[in-house]
């Protein structure tokens, strides 16, 4: 990370600066919720509140982003690309591509590379059944936090009346 952040601070920007710029440049809107923004961000786990609030600071009183109340809710901050924020990723981004480049792409020989999407696709193939049983579960967690409404049933499917009418077993004793 130290040698993108050194290539960042050639347009005058942190790692951190970058990081909310780049989720903002993408998002169609050019708008997010301050919390979706900060759980999108690479480096948002190492900011502290207060230091979340101090590079925001810094990044509105430098014309970088806006700040301003939620339509949606008043409690809740959005956090918005400025121009100029959008004129300083633009020329951050071109330099962070060469970036990409010059640091994982080049130092790879055609054979390398071969052997890398191998490789990555073996990975992609192993963890394909992980992400299926993660969105099934996604699905269970969701269908289980709708309303209930209907019969009440028990563990083996039966409705309460159907269960309560059963006869009641003779006690052997």
């Amino acid at each position: 990370m130290s040698r993108f952040g050194q290539d960042l601070s050639e347009q005058d920007l942190t790692l951190e600066e970058f990081d909310v710029l780049v989720h903002l440049a993408w998002d169609p809107n050019g708008v997010l919720p301050l919390r979706q923004l900060v759980a999108s961000m690479v480096l948002g786990y190492q900011l502290s509140r207060s230091g979340l609030t101090r590079l925001l600071d810094r990044m509105e009183r430098d014309g970088l982003v806006e700040r301003s109340l939620s339509r949606k809710d008043r409690r809740q901050f959005d956090v918005a690309i400025s121009d100029r924020g959008r004129a300083v990723f633009d020329r951050a981004w071109s330099d962070h591509v060469a970036g990409l480049q010059r640091y994982f792409s080049d130092p790879l020989t055609d054979h390398d590379v071969t052997v890398l999407k191998r490789v990555l696709a073996k990975l992609i193939h192993a963890n394909e059944p992980l992400r299926e049983a993660v969105e099934e579960k996604a699905r269970s967690l969701r269908a289980s936090r709708r309303p209930r409404t209907g019969i009440a049933r028990s563990s083996d499917g039966r409705s309460a009346a159907e269960v309560t009418a059963e006869p009641i077993a003779e006690d052997p004793l």
